[in-house]
């Protein structure tokens, strides 16, 4: 069997405003799409009058009803008592004469269903002694209460509604063996006939949206219509049933708000918590007169262009009229004459078995969405939950999902958008230096013979000079300068060219030593401290020991003209924190590097050394030989007190074994990463 409402799943646009508005929490979100769970739905209609993109459908009967009138059979119509408010532009007896012309052989009233199960309730109440009773005309309470808190059960009076209780009649006393079609403002109604508990009154509900599409489709214009009235046993007071309160008028029950005996509530903001009350027994009232809707003329299938209290004046003003011309003897007659034999019910607990979690199961689902501190659960009700801790019971039973919490997506898209811009950074980044390279091959291949002329004919000239001859000055110059193109020259090649990384096993403290034993004669070591700070069981890597040295000799030598003045440098190595690779950083006490310009250290030729005194080629060599063996290489700085070059290399190379060579290739864009730490 279907459910009684739906989800069209095209329209459905994750807003969660059904699963923020049922009272049942009968929705399910299945990638993103909002699904009614028909074993936790009671039908009320609540998802389908709060969704704005249309994306709830109640089942149709428009079909069923047609046949039924096409098929030669008595078909009677029985209109809600709240059918005067449903047609704010006609008149209730125009209503009457348009449902009639549909071809439904008898209208009726349900409110002389009222009449009937009012004095049953009237009845129960003077019988029941301490017992709380819960009346059970809304069969979207009764549902609740059977799928969601059947503990209360023993607490529904065992009294049909007014439109079953009509339909009993109309099918044992007034028409035997007629068709009954119930017309009224309720979805639940639908799903009420399916109750074995009550079936066979009724063989079909049409809702009042539903009416008014077969009144176009027929071509029938309500406000056009004459005026006639309904027909069988008409009610009286009853009619005031669809108001809030209005059982306990057509009972003669009293509610005085200085008792406590009876309660008259509407609405789930105010049932439900009453109802929880109830459950736990800090209340224990009489008589509870509750509502699921604001009061039956607030039905989800009512024309909504009205206020509610338009719609009271309307139900009110035809009550009014119907008093003044049925007397209370004909109406107590007609009960009398009319009622069937029984106007009893029984109820079935329905509540679906559902998985109970553990604390500890809890918490794991909050930390999923970021959640680990009480005060990261801001019960924002996004979602459609009124807490965090409801939202992950939901999502531990399948109820909904993960990404329903609003601020855990807001906090994933700022994620994304960071990663997404420093994506673009390196590609843009990538894209120079892969350009570059290219074009520092073509021009190293290039300028070398030329610059070899140079060198070679500058060198013969100053030796053929005499030692005062005073243009050797001149020469010295043009040999000096044609050295610094040749080491540019070196750089770009070292920089632009394939090589092969010759993968053995590898000590990065060793590496460290003799990189700075390398360097550490020369003049800008003359006032700088070294401090070692190697972890003593480190593991070998396998890397290529010469390379490896290139890089630390850059980031050695760089680290001492950073402190003209002297300072410390340092050089620490470590395992990482996973284990699975080797950490090495060198530091210093010098100038630092301002933050604008961390961006830029392993771009080719960016330089902040006085002109002569650099290539800008050192980071970016050392950043393709790092980038060559799958490491890292990270920088922090502070200006004014220094700066830390982090090398992190992998203890296993991906896909290779120990001691063979690998292919490292030209530095091109599938190859060029950024990672930039800065304080």
């Amino acid at each position: 069997m279907t459910a009684v409402i739906d989800t069209i799943q095209d329209r459905c646009k994750r807003c969660y405003t059904c699963v923020r508005n049922c009272p049942a929490k009968a929705i399910r979100v299945v990638e993103g799409q909002a699904r009614v769970v028909e074993s936790r739905c009671i039908a009320c209609g609540r998802c389908v009058r709060v969704c704005s993109q249309s994306a709830k459908r109640v089942e149709r009967a428009v079909e069923d009803v047609q046949a039924l009138l096409q098929s030669g059979q008595t078909v009677v119509a029985c209109l809600a008592p709240s059918f005067p408010a449903a047609f704010p532009w006609a008149r209730p007896g125009q209503v009457v004469a348009a449902v009639r012309a549909l071809g439904f052989t008898h209208v009726m009233e349900v409110a002389f269903g009222a009449e009937l199960i009012s004095r049953e309730y009237a009845k129960l109440y003077a019988e029941s002694g301490d017992r709380t009773i819960i009346t059970t005309p809304c069969p979207a309470l009764v549902a609740y209460v059977e799928k969601h808190i059947p503990e209360l059960i023993p607490y529904l009076a065992p009294i049909v509604s007014p439109g079953v209780a009509l339909g009993r009649a109309i099918k044992e006393k007034i028409l035997p063996g007629a068709k009954v079609v119930f017309i009224g403002p309720c979805t639940a109604k639908k799903a009420e006939i399916r109750d074995p508990n009550v079936a066979g009154a009724i063989d079909a509900v049409l809702t009042f949206t539903e009416l008014e599409e077969m009144f176009e489709t027929g071509g029938i214009v309500v406000s056009d219509m004459e005026d006639s009235q309904t027909e069988g046993p008409l009610p009286g007071v009853a009619s005031i049933f669809p108001v809030s309160g209005g059982l306990l008028r057509s009972a003669g029950l009293r509610g005085d708000v200085l008792e406590s005996e009876v309660i008259v509530a509407e609405g789930p903001d105010r049932i439900l918590p009453l109802l929880s009350e109830l459950q736990v027994g800090r209340i224990r009232p009489k008589f509870l007169d509750l509502l699921l809707c604001n009061g039956c003329i607030e039905g989800p299938a009512i024309n909504s262009c009205q206020s509610v209290f338009s719609r009271r004046e309307a139900v009110t003003q035809y009550v009014r009229h119907r008093m003044a011309h049925r007397s209370q003897q004909d109406v107590d007659e007609d009960v009398k004459r009319f009622a069937p034999s029984s106007l009893s019910r029984g109820y079935t607990n329905q509540k679906p078995s559902l998985p109970v979690p553990t604390e500890e199961e809890i918490r794991a689902i909050l930390r999923r969405i970021n959640k680990t501190k009480p005060e990261d659960e801001l019960n924002c009700g996004a979602c459609g939950y009124n807490t965090c801790r409801e939202k992950a019971v939901a999502v531990y039973q399948g109820l909904a999902e993960l990404e329903m919490c609003l601020p855990y997506i807001i906090e994933q898209l700022e994620r994304s958008n960071a990663a997404l811009r420093e994506a673009e950074e390196q590609l843009i980044q990538s894209a120079k230096l892969a350009s570059m390279g290219q074009l520092a091959a073509g021009i190293a291949h290039e300028i070398n013979n030329p610059l070899g002329t140079v060198t070679l004919f500058a060198h013969l000239l100053l030796k053929s000079l005499p030692e005062d001859d005073p243009r050797r000055a001149d020469l010295q110059m043009i040999v000096d300068e044609a050295a610094r193109c040749k080491e540019i020259v070196s750089g770009l090649l070292d920089f632009s060219r394939r090589g092969k990384l010759k993968l053995r096993p590898t000590n990065l403290n060793a590496v460290l030593d003799e990189a700075l034993a390398s360097v550490e004669k020369r003049p800008e070591f003359d006032n700088v401290e070294v401090q070692k700070v190697y972890a003593a069981d480190l593991p070998e890597i396998q890397a290529d020991a010469n390379q490896l040295r290139q890089v630390f000799v850059n980031l050695i030598v760089n680290a001492a003209e950073a402190m003209p003045n002297g300072g410390t440098l340092t050089l620490a190595t470590r395992v990482s924190e996973d284990g699975n690779s080797v950490v090495a950083s060198v530091t210093d006490t010098g100038c630092g590097i301002p933050k604008e310009n961390l961006s830029k250290l392993f771009t080719p030729f960016f330089t902040t050394k006085q002109l002569g005194k650099g290539t800008g080629l050192g980071l970016a060599v050392a950043y393709g030989i790092i980038k060559m063996h799958h490491g890292q290489i990270d920088v922090r700085s502070t200006v004014g007190k220094g700066t830390t070059f982090e090398v992190t290399l992998p203890r296993v190379q991906p896909g290779k074994k120990p001691g063979m060579a690998r292919d490292a290739g030209f530095i091109g864009a599938s190859d060029l990463e950024q990672n930039f730490i800065s304080e």
